[in-house]
């Protein structure tokens, strides 16, 4: 997972590759430090790309992605957002939609994915 402070950067991945997930902490949230090291050992499984961006240090990522706490877990598939989990991080949930993402690669379908 790459940190980073480039918003630009993170919403033309969005846009260009398939498949994106971006995870939004703040410096001071007990949860997110223990969620992110999760995270990061969860995506070493899959080859999606992935940003990790401080609320704190890229204070605009908040409204962008309408953030309202942290952490924030977003995936997006083909531009859309298909995921947000937000405080209390599902982990099952989260792995099994990187799973279908994942052994389906371009095939799926948005629509697919909520049936």
């Amino acid at each position: 997972m790459k940190k980073t402070i480039d918003l630009s950067e993170v919403q033309k991945t969005i846009q260009e590759e398939p498949t994106v997930v971006v995870a939004i902490s703040t410096p001071d949230c007990s949860v997110c430090h223990a969620v992110m090291p999760k995270l990061e050992q969860l995506l070493t499984h899959y080859s999606f790309s992935a940003y990790h961006l401080d609320a704190f240090e890229t204070p605009e990522v908040a409204g962008t992605f309408q953030a309202l706490t942290a952490p924030v877990i977003l995936l997006f598939h083909r531009g859309k957002e298909v995921e947000r989990q937000a405080r209390f991080i599902r982990f099952e949930e989260l792995t099994k939609r990187l799973d279908q993402l994942s052994l389906s690669g371009d095939q799926v379908s948005y629509d697919t994915l909520f049936e």
